[in-house]
């Protein structure tokens, strides 16, 4: 069982895959890589059609992981109990219905996946957004045996696994993607008067510089949030995407220091958060 043991996969605190500790009676395990081979394989880079434009038609989730699992228990009624855990943990409808990432909020259904790795003296806190397509199926039958085989059907936000730490960085600065892979922004723009009507969010480390053109004046206390993965513009918490020139690049930070500036940001204080990101 150590080969299972390595890692443990908590689904947004629904359930721990490969913990066989905390109930050494009733446990899930999953092939560690395995899991990420076939994320890896079956997710893709959401591109835009053109600057400023996504299809959402096919901006998420190019392809469907199917993961199998093994249902590992010491009695019928042990083995009875994990099935149902397992099922409600990732029963879509359910899922769709969490008020924190479920299907209204901005993590659109995707609940995180996280686990710790360790390579050489290096530790490091990963997560993966998935959303479950569909509640696993899993025999239930008494004759089955106290071993039983199913499978998890997921999709992935993104090719990325993040940090579970969130950087900040406020107004002007250097902004550090400590990943080996670009990772998508929130820009939060906070007016203390009116603000220019040709505002610049400047990530200056490519050559020409990415910029997002903020074209419309914020008045006074008005908060605008720029989400560079989901191409959203929210003012005041209502989609406003139209306050964006066309010529806007949707940004993201490359690996390693970004230089992260802006122009005309009078009345105004920015602040940018990302996760450090590498691929899958």
């Amino acid at each position: 069982m150590s080969e299972f043991s390595k890692t443990t996969y908590n689904f947004n605190s629904r359930l721990v895959l490969n913990d066989d500790t905390t109930d050494p009676d009733a446990f899930v395990l999953v092939d560690p890589q395995a899991l990420l081979d076939t994320l890896a394989a079956n997710v893709q880079e959401p591109k835009p059609t053109e600057p400023g434009i996504i299809d959402y038609g096919v901006k998420f989730n190019q392809g469907i992981a199917v993961i199998p699992v093994q249902l590992v228990a010491t009695s019928e009624a042990k083995m009875a109990q994990l099935i149902q855990d397992v099922k409600q943990a990732f029963n879509p409808d359910l899922l769709e219905l969490d008020t924190t990432y479920g299907e209204t909020t901005k993590y659109q259904g995707y609940h995180p996946l996280k686990w710790t790795e360790t390579v050489g003296s290096t530790s490091r806190a990963f997560q993966i957004y998935l959303k479950s397509q569909e509640t696993p199926i899993i025999e239930q039958d008494s004759l089955a045996g106290l071993v039983r085989e199913g499978k998890l059907k997921l999709k992935a936000m993104d090719p990325r696994k993040y940090l579970q730490t969130q950087s900040t960085l406020t107004g002007a600065g250097a902004g550090v993607n400590a990943g080996t892979y670009p990772t998508p922004v929130e820009i939060t723009i906070t007016a203390s008067g009116t603000t220019s009507v040709n505002l610049q969010l400047i990530n200056a480390t490519r050559s020409p510089a990415d910029v997002i053109y903020v074209t419309t004046a914020l008045a006074n206390n008005d908060v605008l949030v720029i989400d560079t993965f989901l191409h959203s513009v929210k003012l005041n918490g209502t989609e406003k995407r139209g306050l964006l020139g066309n010529n806007t690049e949707w940004w993201t930070l490359l690996p390693g220091q970004n230089t992260i500036t802006y122009n005309n940001g009078s009345n105004m204080t920015m602040v940018t958060r990302w996760y450090s990101a590498w691929p899958l």
